[in-house]
């Protein structure tokens, strides 16, 4: 089986998951709670880079040994990167929602109703944005050891 065909099928597995998903509302759900939008930043930013790393698995299979293939291994840096960084833009969102959760007066004159939608907006962008940049890491990662793996042999 080709590199590219392993990377075709499993961005198959995640695109049916997200459509199983999104049946559900749950990727709605997290773009409609998240205050910080980095959610969003995050599966587009997945998008952009699953098609870069599909090209360079396409490129891959048809690449002699020798140049080509260090063009492939040095292009796939920015794959590493976005894959590694997801994590990171997780955690800023996590403390962008604690931030929010956090900054309501909790004077006397504030009503508890305000206080719960602040805590409830502030943990949703929390939480949220660390489940994205997790469940968009791990799959960006495997179609690169895919690749890898192709490149190694």
């Amino acid at each position: 089986m080709t590199t590219f065909t392993k990377w075709f099928l499993l961005n198959a597995v995640m695109a049916t998951a997200a459509f199983l998903v999104e049946q559900k509302g749950w990727i709605t759900l997290v773009i409609e709670n998240d205050a910080s939008y980095i959610s969003i930043v995050i599966m587009a930013l997945y998008v952009i880079v699953s098609g870069h790393i599909g090209r360079l698995c396409y490129l891959a299979d048809r690449a002699t040994k020798g140049r080509h293939r260090d063009d492939i291994v040095k292009r796939m840096d920015i794959g590493w990167f976005a894959g590694e960084h997801f994590f990171s833009l997780g955690l800023l969102g996590t403390l962008i929602g604690l931030t929010i959760a956090t900054s309501t007066s909790l004077t006397e004159e504030a009503q508890v109703s305000q206080i719960v939608t602040g805590l409830k907006n502030g943990l949703n962008t929390a939480f949220f944005t660390t489940i994205c940049g997790i469940v968009f890491s791990l799959p960006l990662q495997i179609q690169l050891m895919i690749l890898k793996q192709e490149l190694d042999q």
